[in-house]
This record gives structure tokens, sequence and C-alpha cells, in this order.
């Protein structure tokens, strides 16, 4: 959003309810500054009658310099009145901001051409890859800390693009470090697996144990929540990588313990860590890594993650 510019449209438009949110209080507050909302800003649901909004939009703002109207999961509200929208578009009233918050926005169509025009589209989607780990960097900094690249990433892994709950976790980290300044794997695994993801920590243990029975039924348990499929077979994959580096370190002549340690294996995990590793060789931890690749793949094209993520822990544990 261009800073000090204000339009008269804004389509928000994706699925993170945290970005969303951030951008919906951007614009409320670059439009109506200081001015009382409760004066100046209507929200309707997508079952809205357009005769009350369009007549917010032409109602003239009260000890404020613009009006807003915000329409919530807005897709039903613009598939009914679309004609209506476009003649908006056409001419938008001119003391007043629609925010339209929408999962998607087709951009064939004559209102997606027209909102270039006279308004502006702001994607809401998560980021993924280097873009996420880019923005827990950032959001890090914005709480006066920095958090190493491993950090980072085992965030990631662990909670997901889900930028909601990383911002959680992050104000967690903020009050546990008080004055430390970084952010370590250390610090991750301290405060966030716990608090965060307790099933899918039972079954990493699970895992570690060789335990199929219980590797399963703390996966059924951790599927329970909408989306956990993914930060599931994150954590599972930053297992497989941790122990993967700690079985190399050994062939390469370094001493177990130290390279449990260096592998950042706590010392209440180490006992069964080391029982795995000699369980899996390099060779067994290579193939699992390959397992984890076939079942991420297989999940977004459409096989049943359940299904996926039951099989591949079962393989993991023998």
């Amino acid at each position: 959003m261009a800073p000090g510019v204000i339009k008269p449209i804004y389509v928000l438009c994706g699925k993170d309810a945290y970005l969303r949110d951030e951008a919906r209080r951007r614009i409320v507050a670059d439009v109506i500054g200081q001015a009382d909302p409760q004066l100046c800003l209507s929200s309707f649901d997508a079952d809205a009658q357009p005769v009350e909004v369009f007549d917010e939009l032409r109602t003239c703002p009260f000890l404020a310099p613009r009006r807003v109207v915000i329409i919530r999961d807005a897709e039903p509200f613009v598939s009914a009145n679309r004609e209506a929208l476009e003649k908006y578009f056409d001419a938008p009233g001119a003391a007043a901001t629609l925010i339209l918050i929408v999962g998607t926005w087709a951009a064939n169509t004559k209102l997606a051409k027209k909102l270039k025009k006279v308004g502006q589209l702001v994607k809401c989607s998560s980021p993924e890859g280097r873009e996420l780990i880019g923005w827990i960097r950032a959001a890090a900094r914005r709480r006066d800390k920095n958090i190493d690249s491993e950090a980072a990433n085992l965030l990631a892994e662990w909670i997901g693009a889900n930028l909601t709950a990383l911002n959680s976790e992050l104000d967690k980290l903020a009050i546990f470090l008080g004055g430390r300044d970084s952010i370590t794997p250390e610090d991750i695994a301290s405060v966030v697996t716990a608090a965060a993801l307790p099933e899918a920590f039972a079954v990493i243990n699970a895992i570690t144990a060789g335990d199929a029975k219980t590797a399963l039924k703390a996966t059924t348990a951790a599927l329970m929540v909408r989306g956990a499929e993914f930060a599931l077979i994150g954590q599972i994959a930053w297992h497989v990588r941790r122990a993967l580096r700690v079985s190399q370190a050994v062939a390469a002549g370094q001493n177990l313990l130290p390279a449990m340690q260096a592998g950042k294996v706590f010392y209440g995990q180490q006992r069964e860590f080391g029982a795995m590793l000699r369980r899996r060789p390099a060779r067994k931890l290579q193939a699992d890594m390959r397992k984890l690749i076939a079942a991420d793949l297989g999940m977004k094209s459409g096989l049943g993650a359940q299904a996926a993520m039951q099989q591949l822990v079962i393989e993991l544990c023998n």
C-alpha cells in the first residue's frame, strides 16, 4: 500500500487471517486518522443488503475525513451484486473507502480490471520458503530480537506458515529471552514444542523410540487440528535431518555424545536417540528422507493426509 495515498476501494485477497487483519488495520488507520471508528466505520458480513452497503458508502462522514465500509468474507456479496459493484467502481463515493475481504479474486473479471484503475489489490497469502524465513526474522526484529537461520527454519517447520501462531510463539520467545538478544534452536525447543505442538512432539518421541503404536495414536491426535499435517510433517522432517547429521558426524569419526550435543539432542533424549541411530544407520535415514518427500507430495496432490501420515510413521518406526 502506497504511504499517504488513500484509495476509494481496497480488495484484501488471501486466506491468511493475520495478514488480512494487519492490512485492514493499516488501511483504516490511514483513512480515518484519529477519528472515532464508531462514527465513521461500518462493517458488514457477506449476507449484507446491497442497499444498506451503498447507502453507507454515500453517507457523508461525521467528524472524520472519510467513511470506511468493510465487507468480510465478501465473495457471496460480490457474486450476488457484481453489476452494482461494477457501477460503483466506475464512480466510487468521494468521501468513502470500501474494503472487500475475500479469499480469492479472479484477475480476468470486469471488477478486477476496474479495480486496477480506481483501487488497490492487497495480497494476503502466507509466505513460503525463503519468504517465510524472512518474515520470521523481520517479526523477531520488531521485538528487538535476532533469530539465527537454524532457529528460524526450525520454527517454520514446527509451526508452518500460520502467521498468527508464529506471532504468538515469537511473543512467548521474547518474554522467555528477557534481556537476551538472540533466539536459538534451544530456545525454540524449550518454548515452542511443548506449548504449540504437544501431539507432534509425542509423534517424534514415539518415532525415536520405534514405538509404532504410540506414534499412530499421537498422529491421529495431531491431525484433529485442520491443516496440522504440514506442520507435523515439517517437524518429522526436522527430526530425520537432525538424525542424519548426527549419524554422518559419527561416521566421520566424532564420538556419539558430542555429535548428539552438537545436533541439539538434549540430555533427556540422548539415550533413546542413540538407540535409534543404532537401529537406523545413515542409509535408512536417507531412505526416510525420500519417504518424507513422497508423503509430502502425496498429500499436496490429493492423497488423504491421515492415511499418508500413518503410513509414514509406521515406516519410520520399523
